[in-house]
């Protein structure tokens, strides 16, 4: 089989990431892989597979042009988007899907068409709001699919078991339960941490988040190093926090307890070996491909979200949380708002678009108020450090990944479709 994986997002590394996966597996098995990238994307893929890249630019007709030429070249039997909804978000992808003629273009060929759909986006043409109205994040209208096009929900995220009403194959991309190469977990730890005993803690936050909040002027991010101390301040070992951001996003503030480390973006390899070999793993993002695949390798796992509004937390937080929730309203007003995927995801989007509903993979993480004080800190380091609630967990994690392990591979589903 001869495949031709499309990947044009330019803020966000989940969806490609995923596709690498996919081509590995291919690769294994003795077929042909090539890709169309975003440059974004193409760093993610040159620095994981030895196949070839055609790089789209931000002009529209030249990637039309590269796109016909590439498809010609490589002659697929397959061509697979990493997820074709996404191409027509106004922001975040490089032209292709907006030049006129292009989706027309789909019917002339050969190939078998094939869409990854992460979140639900691709389950039917719909209109999606999402974010707050006072910030005006913006409405998403999410494309019809072309004629024959076949949907593959990418396991973690959705669940594996049937689920009514859903469209689209569940598969897998990796053997589960995930576990690092021999060594590599100790390596890891050795690099970030001063002692075998301090707590490491893994928090990524993805190029696409940073960027809406920094666009919106939403600072939570500004004040997150004072809300991490909060949470781990009393833990009686040293605790590191090592994200990977921009680089340079959880600086100044804080506490001398707590030590971080910003690192921008990571290969594949190494950005996995961080989520696995930490300690706990972190992230405000419900919708979260990372917080997905740490539950396949029994990853203690926590979500940031907030369920109040800021009338609400003027009674409810207390401390630091109160006072970052002041501070926030003071640089924007209105930016202060329940979000289960910061900065844009509200938890009426979460609902609507549809990922979490009679889906299993929630009862793998924990969920914890960013603005909770003295009730977030305990739970976190109850997950971080009780040997109770980490078994617990796993225990919740072991019934996904049990589901998960018998479902089809990529490329077992790939030839099922050919």
């Amino acid at each position: 089989m001869r495949v031709l994986f499309v990947c044009p997002v330019t803020i966000g590394s989940g969806e490609t990431i995923t596709s690498i996966h996919f081509a590995e597996d291919l690769l294994a098995n003795g077929h042909d892989v090539a890709f169309i990238a975003s440059r974004f994307a193409e760093g993610f893929v040159g620095a994981a597979v030895p196949v070839p890249v055609d790089v789209l630019s931000e002009i529209g007709s030249d990637n039309f042009r590269l796109w016909r030429r590439a498809v010609a070249d490589f002659a697929p039997d397959v061509i697979v988007f990493a997820d074709y909804p996404l191409m027509f978000f106004p922001l975040g992808v490089v032209p292709l899907a907006s030049v006129p003629g292009w989706v027309d273009s789909l019917t002339e060929l050969d190939a078998r068409l094939v869409t990854l759909d992460h979140f639900g986006f691709a389950q039917g043409q719909r209109t999606l709001f999402l974010g707050p109205p006072q910030l005006g994040l913006g409405m998403l209208g999410l494309p019809a699919l072309p004629d024959g096009m076949e949907v593959l929900l990418p396991c973690p995220m959705h669940e594996p078991g049937p689920v009514d009403g859903r469209l689209g194959q569940p598969f897998r991309y990796w053997d589960v339960p995930f576990r690092l190469p021999r060594g590599l977990k100790e390596q890891t730890r050795s690099r970030y941490l001063a002692g075998e005993d301090a707590l490491l803690v893994f928090y990524a936050v993805p190029n696409w988040a940073w960027r809406y909040a920094e666009h919106h002027r939403i600072t939570l991010y500004d004040h997150m190093p004072e809300l991490l101390a909060d949470f781990f301040a009393g833990y009686e070992k040293p605790v590191t926090l090592v994200s990977v951001n921009n680089g340079r996003l959880f600086t100044g503030g804080g506490d001398p307890s707590l030590r971080i480390i910003n690192l921008g973006p990571c290969p594949k390899a190494d950005f996995e070996a961080l989520l696995f070999a930490a300690d706990l793993a972190i992230t405000d993002n419900k919708l979260s491909i990372s917080i997905g695949k740490a539950i396949c390798g029994f990853q203690a796992s926590a979500v940031l979200k907030n369920s109040f509004s800021v009338l609400e937390l003027q009674d409810r937080a207390e401390g630091t949380a109160r006072e970052v929730v002041r501070r926030m309203e003071r640089a924007r007003m209105g930016s202060v708002f329940p979000f289960d995927a910061f900065p844009t995801v509200t938890p009426k989007d979460v609902e609507q678009i549809g990922l979490y509903r009679d889906n299993g993979l929630p009862e793998g993480f924990l969920e914890v108020e960013v603005f909770g004080g003295p009730e977030t800190r305990e739970k976190l380091l109850s997950l971080a450090s009780d040997p109770v609630c980490r078994a617990e967990q796993r225990a919740r994690q072991e019934i996904y990944v049990e589901r998960l392990g018998r479902l089809p591979t990529g490329e077992a589903v790939l030839r099922g479709v050919c």
